[in-house]
């Protein structure tokens, strides 16, 4: 069962995630499961998560690719090794808030699109465009990965 800490209690957040090796895919796989199966669950519906926020230091986040806030047929995907190729000039500001940052609601600016590489569930380099919220979600997870939370990026 996987359990939520708060960036109070969870020094992991705050560390760069290691990343994963290719012997090590499937492990990470099944961890991505028991991910997916939280965020999926009625009672913590959620659209996002990184392992940082679960104890475990690896650079593995589970996000749901929603087009906008109405969008009931999303993707939800496995990305091991995530990295931002590029990120569009074009900017926007929207609240963010955070399952290890509970009852917070902040602005933070970001790019609007970005281009991402990671190594999916079947162990394939993918390339992906991202755009708006996305964007905006797989970045905020890339920072969990990287030991920056939110509150460290908000708009004064």
């Amino acid at each position: 069962m996987l359990k939520i800490q708060t960036w109070t209690e969870n020094e992991i957040l705050r560390k760069v995630s290691d990343e994963i090796k290719p012997d090590e895919f499937n492990k990470y796989i099944k961890l991505w499961k028991e991910m997916k199966k939280y965020i999926k669950d009625p009672d913590n519906w959620w659209v996002w998560l990184a392992a940082p926020q679960v104890w475990y230091n690896k650079r593995l986040i589970v996000a749901s690719l929603l087009k906008d806030r109405e969008d009931e047929k999303f993707p939800t995907v496995i990305m091991m090794n995530p990295i931002i190729i590029d990120s569009s000039e074009e900017t926007c500001i929207e609240k963010e808030w955070c399952l290890s940052v509970p009852w917070k609601k902040w602005d933070v600016l970001r790019p609007k699109n970005i281009k991402i590489a990671y190594i999916d569930d079947n162990k394939k380099q993918v390339l992906l465009y991202l755009t708006w919220l996305s964007a905006r979600i797989v970045q905020h997870e890339i920072d969990h990965l990287d030991g920056v939370l939110f509150v460290d990026k908000l708009v004064k």
